[in-house]
């Protein structure tokens, strides 16, 4: 080490973390740290980071706080490991929420309209600026949190750059033919000719009542046999191409007023109601497949070979209807499926304007839903109504126009990813997710059910599809600027590749105009391009990409199982044949205190900065990481994350607080080292500890889990204070052995060295400072930053289980035997006569006869008896837990109370705190029972204060002699008197004059134990009555009264 003797900084008294967060941020800031650990490491080997870009267009929230974290906190590791950690932000920009913001500004949501009025350049232009309007916000956050990230070199997916390699990967993915022109059955507002996003249409709802009809479709080759079928669309029936049955339902041909009317056999009796009728026969629907029947309307012409045949189709049920289903490929998502399933054509008898076309006679020109009355007129002219009534449902509106939606299949551009199910599902066998269920569940069910991509969206604002026509059915797929350069003859590296500039390409070939088809892209894609295009690749830094490709890890929330995780997925598999990510975390929400969803209506919305600068960001981050594992629901307040602060950091703020104040005191000198055979058992213990806990959390992080190794490092930072520290106090203020202090010192630093270390990436802020203080005043030559390769190696000497295990049986007795202490009402201070104590196995007897001293002082009992295995000093009841088992038993109860009663209480005891299962005789028969089946009341034997647990009995003779009580009012005094001191404001080393005078039990306790109240006390002198005291005060405890006065 540098220096001998260390220069610390006094620790304020009160952790403070907004004033030391900023105090770091400052440090980061003039050091430019970030920068410093990226150059330290850039020969190590590579750890790639990718970051899942936001959409900029609104401020941050405290969800981004919590997907931050954990993208931080590993990069952060990795880098302390020497592993080298570029990490790239990235913007995601394009998207219906920023045309949304816009259209909100302009208070226009027509299409056309704002074609017309405002113009699409005007329009893109207004959409660029609205992504970029909150960035600045976004950065601010993201320093603020810690969370550190490459923003100066950050992408962003509306860049020309960007974009030329999104182009790149449509033109290989086009070239394998797996792009195509199709139809898809969107939610449109036919009113201003928009599709809806589910955001959009979940806006709309409203309760209205509409038609529900049956209606007879007669068979083709039958005479007076009809399929009886329900609609609440009767709009749609003269786009009718098939009926859908099941093919394992049963379907009955029912004879009534002479026809024939077929019907699933479940739904028969809800269908016909009175109506008189007898079932002919019943067949299974397979044998309906491929029956004909005869067109209902025959306005729109369909001349496909299965047209208006009956087709077999999962999706039918018998929950309600007739079992029967009308099909219209053009306005419904199943029956479109279906539809292409068989390949029939999508007819339409609707417009894009929502207005019936010319060809459908009687209803030409009518807005589809009012056509509804004039086609159910002429079910009932023509007699093939079965039942016409009206139902209340709930049913989707335009929530700009406050029109009916149409679902209506319209051309779309595809990605045939259906093709590539079976291997993006194998490559996905090869993800670690974290946690682990998702890559067979949420994520391998989706893409076990995966149907085609569709790509294309009718926007303005989006990355365009490169894709040009000559208008004649052919097309071609530009996969670069410089490809488009060459078919145009023109020179465009100053294009902007947006609407409306690109549309104005053209290029001649063939003889023909090849003008851009009119969509863009789905945002998607460009967010799951980000592995390729946020290098511009392949145009330049291929080595780069090579690097970073496929990223080692990601995080996001669960929902971006089906955007962002599958949108990387989709296309790395596509276009690389690989996976885009080796390791990912899927968190789940964030929820309120109460576990309600936040949002701005209920008004349970929490600002990040209302923990930021009451708290601190530390806090935050240590509840997110440490206390809570990914897929648990995130329940967050202002009040839970301060009890973090208050808790843990504040445990660890004291032990490192109280180790500063006495190396200062002391002028420790670190240099000089005590060898570790040579120190108390109670120092190699704590060393051990920490080879422990260097050992889980390492691990628990090379596997993704922030949570075990959080949970290791709070229980390391409890013991050192509460056992280790509480212990020694007096080896760093009294000790008049220099070795062992010197040893205390040593011990207590290398602990906290090692364990603000493992902190560090949870901790960001509070390692930085206590690093600043704890070891560059001691070695000069030390990194600049914590963050800069600093992880704690175990020292392979430190290793020592048996010792552990010891200390670790220990405490087992020690906590019992204070709950029993703490049950019984006798005070903590009071010196009992004796413990009496069972162990379960000759292992832990071991260690607790070769550490009774340590019992004696943490108990407060003078002596200790071992006890023999069978010996018991608790008596127990067993009672049956009736809500488990009230219901399975029922009469038997009283039976099995009785049982219970003179059964083994012990034995039961045992059984259920192992949670193993037991039998009883309950009258003629023998029950098995687990443990939770029962309620274990126990009691201790008279004179004795028990605790049991594991095969461990712990008693305390709670008898009381004058002495006992006499020590125990000593203690009492003591204890007073330093709190006093803290009063006054003395320090921890200041000599004091001390005089106390109180009653009867005080006096006598006084004479006995005077010399032990002062040396605990640093009293000097003992004088009563003084004439100018620095304190005087008054101390009463039960009956007893004391007064209490000191000089210095």
């Amino acid at each position: 080490m540098a220096a001998k003797r260390a220069m610390f900084k006094e620790v304020n008294g009160r952790y403070s973390g907004p004033d030391l967060e900023n105090e770091v941020l400052e440090f980061w800031r003039e050091h430019d740290v970030f920068a410093k650990t990226l150059e330290a490491t850039k020969d190590g080997p590579q750890f790639s980071f990718n970051e899942g870009p936001p959409t900029a267009n609104g401020k941050p929230g405290i969800h981004h706080v919590l997907a931050r974290s954990f993208k931080d906190v590993f990069p952060r590791y990795k880098t302390m490991r020497g592993y080298h950690v570029p990490r790239k932000a990235g913007w995601d920009t394009h998207g219906l929420p920023v045309e949304h913001e816009v259209e909100k500004e302009l208070g226009i949501f027509d299409k056309l309209e704002i074609e017309e009025k405002v113009g699409v350049a005007e329009f893109t232009k207004r959409c660029r600026d609205s992504v970029m309007r909150y960035i600045g916000d976004w950065e601010k956050m993201t320093e603020r949190m810690g969370f550190w990230v490459n923003l100066d070199e950050a992408y962003y997916t509306l860049n020309n750059s960007y974009i030329e390699s999104v182009w790149n990967l449509l033109s290989k993915i086009w070239d394998k033919d797996l792009i195509y022109r199709g139809y898809k059955v969107v939610p449109y507002d036919p009113r201003i000719g928009a599709t809806l996003s589910s955001h959009e249409l979940a806006q709309g709802y409203k309760e209205v009542e509409d038609p529900s009809i049956t209606v007879r479709f007669k068979l083709a080759d039958e005479d007076d046999t009809f399929f009886l079928v329900w609609t609440t669309t009767p709009w749609t029936l003269p786009s009718n191409l098939a009926l859908a049955v099941g093919e394992s339902i049963d379907y009955s041909y029912c004879l009534s007023d002479g026809q024939t009317l077929i019907v699933a056999e479940a739904l028969r009796e809800a269908v016909f109601r009175d109506v008189e009728h007898s079932v002919v026969k019943t067949v299974k629907g397979v044998e309906l497949v491929g029956k004909r029947y005869e067109q209902m309307f025959d306005y729109l012409e369909c001349d496909a070979d299965k047209a208006f045949t009956v087709l077999p189709a999962d999706f039918v049920s018998t929950e309600d209807g007739t079992g029967i289903v009308h099909t219209a490929p053009a306005y419904g998502v199943d029956d479109l499926a279906l539809g292409m399933a068989n390949d029939l054509p999508v007819v339409h008898g609707v417009g894009l304007d929502g207005h019936f076309v010319a060809a459908v006679e009687p209803v030409a020109g009518l807005f589809f839903k009012d056509a509804d009355k004039i086609i159910i007129r002429l079910l009932k002219e023509r007699g093939i109504m079965f039942r016409s009534e009206r139902y209340r449902h709930n049913y989707p509106f335009g929530w700009r126009t406050g029109d009916p939606i149409l679902y209506y299949a319209k051309n779309a551009w595809y990605i045939r990813t259906s093709q590539f199910r079976e291997r993006m599902a194998e490559l996905n066998q090869t993800i670690n997710w974290v946690p682990e269920h998702i890559r067979d569940g949420r994520f391998g069910n989706w893409l076990e059910n995966n149907v085609d991509w569709a790509l294309s969206r009718e926007r303005f604002w989006g990355t365009p599809l490169p894709v040009w026509t000559d208008g004649d059915g052919d097309y071609v797929c530009v996969g670069s600027i410089a490809e488009l350069e060459e078919l145009t003859g023109r020179e465009l590296q100053e294009l902007d590749l947006h609407r409306p500039a690109v549309d104005e390409i053209t290029f001649e070939k063939d003889g023909k105009t090849w003008e851009r088809v009119p969509e863009v892209i789905d945002c998607w894609f460009d967010s799951g391009a980000m592995s390729y295009a946020q290098w511009h690749y392949p145009f330049e830094n291929q080595d780069k990409f090579e690097k970073h490709f496929p990223a080692d890890y990601i995080c996001e929330a669960i929902d971006q199982t089906r955007g962002w995780f599958y949108t990387l997925h989709a296309i790395a598999t596509l276009v690389s044949d690989s996976v885009a990510f080796r390791n990912c975390i899927c968190l789940n929400l964030i929820v309120d205190k109460d576990g309600k969803k936040m949002s701005k209506s209920i008004g349970n919305i929490i600002d990040p900065y209302d923990v930021f600068d009451t708290v601190g960001a530390d806090a935050l981050r240590w509840y997110f990481l440490a206390r809570l594992s990914p897929d648990a629901p995130k329940r967050v307040s202002v009040e839970i994350v301060a009890d973090v602060a208050s808790s843990f950091i504040n445990t660890f703020w004291n032990t490192y607080g109280f180790f500063v104040l006495y190396a200062r005191l002391d002028e420790v000198d670190l240099s000089r080292d005590i060898p570790l055979e040579q120190r108390p058992e109670i120092d190699r213990w704590a060393l051990a500890l920490l080879h422990s806990t260097i050992t889980t959390v390492t691990d628990a992080l090379d596997h993704f889990d922030a949570k075990t190794a959080g949970e290791a490092l709070e229980a390391f930072v409890d013991q050192l204070s509460n056992w280790y520290v509480r212990r020694n106090r007096r080896r760093f203020w009294k000790s008049s052995d220099p070795e062992d202090t010197q040893s205390a010192y040593l011990t207590l630093y290398e602990c906290l060295k090692g364990v603000h270390e493992l902190m560090a990436p949870f901790v960001p802020f509070l390692a930085e400072h206590v690093y600043q203080n704890l070891v560059r005043t001691v070695d000069k030559d030390a990194p600049v930053s914590v963050h800069m390769g600093n992880w704690p190696e175990a020292d392979p000497a430190w290793k020592n289980d048996d010792l552990l295990f010891d200390i670790g049986v220990v405490q087992k007795v020690v906590g019992l035997a204070r709950a029993a202490r703490g049950q019984s009402g006798v005070r903590t201070r009071q010196p009992l006569s004796r413990l009496l104590v069972r162990a379960p196995n000759d292992a832990a007897a071991k260690a607790l006869a070769s550490h009774q001293e340590q019992i004696l002082e943490e108990l407060n009992v003078k002596s200790i008896e071992f006890i023999a295995r069978d010996a018991g000093l608790v008596s127990y009841r067993i009672k049956p837990n009736l809500p488990r088992i009230g219901k399975r038993y029922g009469k038997l109860i009283p039976v099995i109370r009785k049982a219970l009663d003179e059964a083994d209480g012990a034995a039961i005891a045992a059984a259920a705190a192992k949670r193993e299962s037991f039998e009883i005789v309950a009258g003629s028969e023998t029950i098995t029972l687990q443990g939770e089946d029962v309620l274990v009341e126990t009691s201790s034997a008279e004179g004795y204060a028990c605790g049991e647990d594991a095969g461990f009995l712990t008693a305390l003779d709670t008898t009381l002699t004058d002495e006992l009580i006499s020590e125990g009012v000593a203690r009492e005094i003591v204890r007073s008197v330093q709190d006093a001191r803290k009063q006054a404001g003395l320090e921890v080393s200041d000599r004091i004059t001390l005089g106390v005078s109180g009653s009867e039990a005080v006096e006598t306790a006084l004479q006995v134990h005077r010399d032990y109240v002062m040396n605990e006390t640093l009293a000097i002198a003992w004088a009563v009555g003084q004439s100018d005291p620095l304190y005087s005060g008054e101390r009463q405890l039960g009956e007893m009264h004391w007064s209490i006065e000191f000089a210095k």
